[in-house]
């Protein structure tokens, strides 16, 4: 996935500095060795919206630097990590509470600038699929359906973070945006989003008429995401991750049941999913979560220590994380353990992955008065890392608490934890056990639960700037 081509796609877009953090900031440069917005804006060239799609893809994994943002936050928040540095101790300040959450410095900045950027990129392809008669009516459709899925993937990842701040949903015109929408909102507009880029895939034929990175192509064990179908599958992926967003049981099932195979053939690995791939090509990228075991970096990640003391015994996840040869102790926090996802750097990162999907058709189900179908879901899951069956309770909250436990350690590290406790009430599961609060830090400054990130310092300057 080559850097240039977003290069090529943005340099006359809006694009924030990493310094940034808004939508809506104007890149004013001009560079004669890619070609301008308005080369793309009309007519485009098949070859053009070929950059384009690629562009999009490399945009929605935010070219290694929003990706690490979006994982560590949520890893911080959730306590699933802890992002540990040499000298700057806003890596646990921030994120864990013990000092205000500065809304104008990199933690709270670099996240939103680039899946705002992702957001962009993923427009300017539907527009440009719209406005170019070099392409049949069927690629057509699969440049709107790719671009549609990818920002609502965008919106999905700042809604996490941003929560009930809300988002601007309406950007078309970057001079005059919309307001920020409360998050029920923000909600219903990503939802309109997969609905219409799945919508559009429909009619885009059975071939994508664009290149496909190897993360989607070749998925695991056989599913493949990189034909209009299987590009489906993804779309009502996100689709089901969204619905629970507001536990909204009916939508989620209704989504799981159109992603077809992906979420009910068994012969498939629970770890099977599209994936974000990279490498060490020129242009390309290395896998930006990816660190050495025993690392003492600047910034170092380590696992929070209760992913150890609260896994069952024979739960093999626990082979996600490894012990160090020596404990890393920083800013009044440490740990024994390194977080060991990635073996090398060029390993892909999931996007979303089958297990996910049984997870969250088991929480529907137990929610919907289907308990034993919502146990043997959980079972596909616990049984494929060791764990007995289930044989406890059959009652909602008990199957809950059980969902819980699979969610934690399926998709650790992946951004839903936090959420996963934010949505259903129960934050305070993060609390030291027998108190009422979360973790001290060794200088006696006591830590608490963020809901969300604060508001971007630009979003708010914009607002002001320009009041409606």
């Amino acid at each position: 996935m080559n850097k240039t081509f977003i290069r090529a796609l943005l340099l006359s877009g809006v694009v924030a500095s990493l310094s940034g953090c808004s939508y809506f900031e104007i890149n004013k440069l001009e560079d004669p060795n890619f070609p301008t917005l308005a080369s793309v804006s009309s007519n485009a060239t098949k070859q053009q919206m070929d950059f384009l799609a690629s562009g999009t893809f490399s945009d929605m994994r935010t070219n290694g630097d929003g990706i690490v943002w979006y994982h560590q936050l949520t890893g911080i928040i959730g306590r699933e990590v802890y992002v540990l540095a040499n000298s700057d101790g806003r890596y646990v300040t921030n994120p864990l509470g013990t000092a205000p959450f500065d809304n104008n410095n990199f933690l709270s900045g670099r996240y939103f600038t680039t899946y705002s950027s992702a957001r962009r990129t993923a427009r300017i392809l539907v527009a440009s699929a719209n406005n170019t008669s070099s392409i049949t009516e069927e690629q057509k459709n699969g440049y709107i359906g790719l671009g549609k899925t990818a920002e609502a993937y965008a919106m999905l990842v700042l809604s996490d973070l941003q929560y009930e701040n809300g988002l601007r949903v309406e950007v078309t015109n970057e001079q005059k945006p919309g307001k920020i929408q409360p998050y029920p909102v923000v909600l219903a507009a990503i939802k309109t989003l997969l609905s219409d880029g799945d919508a559009a895939l429909a009619k885009a034929g059975t071939t994508l008429a664009f290149p496909v990175p190897s993360g989607f192509a070749a998925g695991t064990a056989g599913a493949s995401f990189n034909t209009v179908a299987g590009f489906r599958q993804y779309n009502r992926a996100l689709a089901a991750r969204l619905a629970i967003r507001s536990n909204n049981y009916a939508d989620a099932l209704a989504a799981i049941t159109a992603a077809g195979s992906f979420f009910s053939n068994d012969a498939l690995p629970v770890t099977a999913g599209p994936r974000f791939n990279y490498s060490a090509t020129a242009g390309d990228a290395v896998n930006p979560l990816f660190q050495a075991p025993n690392a003492a970096l600047s910034v170092t990640t380590v696992a929070h220590p209760t992913f150890r003391t609260d896994i069952r015994t024979g739960d093999t996840r626990i082979n996600k994380i490894a012990a160090r040869t020596t404990r890393l102790s920083r800013q009044g926090l440490s740990s024994n353990d390194d977080v060991v996802l990635y073996p090398t750097q060029t390993s892909p990162i999931p996007v979303i992955k089958r297990e996910e999907l049984l997870l969250i058709a088991a929480e529907a189900n137990a929610n919907t008065s289907n308990l034993p179908l919502a146990i043997t879901q959980i079972n596909k899951v616990g049984t494929a890392y060791g764990l007995p069956a289930y044989t406890g309770p059959i009652t909602v909250a008990a199957v809950m608490e059980e969902i819980l436990y699979q969610r934690r350690y399926s998709l650790f590290f992946e951004g839903q934890r936090w959420v996963d406790l934010r949505r259903l009430n129960k934050l305070d599961k993060l609390n030291v056990p027998g108190t009422s609060l979360p973790e001290k830090l060794s200088t006696g400054q006591q830590t608490i639960v963020l809901k969300q990130l604060p508001i971007p310092f630009q979003e708010i300057a914009w607002d002001q700037a320009n009041p409606q």
